[in-house]
């Protein structure tokens, strides 16, 4: 009995060590990355510490960061060099610069991480990469001000917002060709949809508007008022509740997604552009483009948590696991 007893515990002393050994992994391994438009470069923060962890060279105007499903390769979209950066996201190393269109403002990855699109409003089109390539292999016009770009989880389709037609491009990947067109609000700049894919909300910062489409039907639901030019959005893990960065009023909104309505706001530095949102739910990221800061607030309350300094003009912000 008692070499049973020894051994079970032996056992479950292995295992928690080795739950331990994973979860620490785990913790270690996310990273909340900032992009900074003078700079040219992105940081690298540990979200616990805040600490930097890396500091990577990209481009004039490092501005929106986007990551493979996996996680492994990181692209920054550039709008003063018209490029994108692909950057190995483990080793946090610049891998090549990409051309793309006019002022490249964000990219999309496909869920197979075979194909990125870039966004370029400046020229008014997307680009497509060949990603194990390193190499853009087409570009097509979209709408005025393609601003942002996102897969459909099965990657057949791009949805791409056109800020200076207030709408939205459905882009047939594997036919390279738009095959649709949503309505959006104008200036339109957020695309975050939900995890079930059923809706997306979209920020029209030109005219004070959040709008919801239905991404079934593939037509809009409603638009609600968002005072301050809403800007960078995101949704809570479990869809209950938007984040929206107000960035004429220096402050971010907490909205109830059921109602639609803003339930509290505060303030979010100078200029804020983009926010992020940890995995739990608990925390956003928000940059302070003016202020050189990298915003932590509580998600629940929007209670400023931490300032930390960023490089200069920071920009893109985004949690990679």
């Amino acid at each position: 009995m008692r070499r049973r007893g020894v051994m079970a515990g032996a056992v479950v002393f292995i295992l928690a060590v080795t739950a331990g050994w994973l979860l620490g992994g785990q913790g270690e391994a996310a990273e909340v990355w900032v992009t900074n438009m003078k700079s040219a470069n992105v940081q690298v923060f540990n979200p616990t510490t805040l600490k930097v962890i890396a500091t990577i060279p990209a481009d004039n105007g490092a501005h929106n960061v986007t990551f493979s499903r996996d996680g492994k390769l990181a692209f920054i979209a550039n709008v003063g060099a018209n490029n994108v950066t692909i950057i190995d996201a483990v080793q946090k190393k610049p891998l090549a610069n990409v051309p793309a269109g006019t002022r490249a403002h964000q990219v999309a990855v496909s869920p197979d991480g075979k194909t990125a699109v870039v966004c370029n409003p400046g020229s008014g089109d997307i680009t497509l990469i060949d990603v194990p390539q390193r190499k853009a292999v087409y570009t097509m016009l979209t709408g005025k001000g393609a601003m942002m770009g996102v897969f459909s989880p099965d990657g057949r389709y791009a949805y791409v917002a056109n800020a200076g037609d207030a709408n939205v491009s459905v882009v047939d990947i594997q036919a390279r060709k738009e095959i649709q067109t949503l309505p959006a609000g104008k200036g339109v700049m957020a695309f975050e949809p939900a995890r079930n894919w059923q809706t997306a909300w979209l920020t029209g910062p030109d005219e004070d508007k959040v709008v919801i489409l239905d991404l079934a039907k593939w037509e809009k639901i409603s638009a609600f008022d968002v005072p301050g030019e809403p800007h960078g959005l995101v949704m809570s893990p479990d869809g209950k509740v938007a984040y929206v960065v107000q960035r004429k009023l220096n402050q971010v909104a907490k909205i109830d997604a059921a109602s639609r309505t803003i339930t509290k706001t505060a303030p979010a530095g100078n200029r804020p552009d983009m926010v992020a949102i940890s995995p739990d739910g608990k925390t956003l990221y928000i940059t302070s483009r003016d202020d050189n800061k990298l915003l932590v607030v509580a998600a629940a309350d929007l209670v400023l948590k931490a300032e930390v300094p960023t490089g200069d003009e920071p920009h893109g912000v985004a949690y990679r696991r």
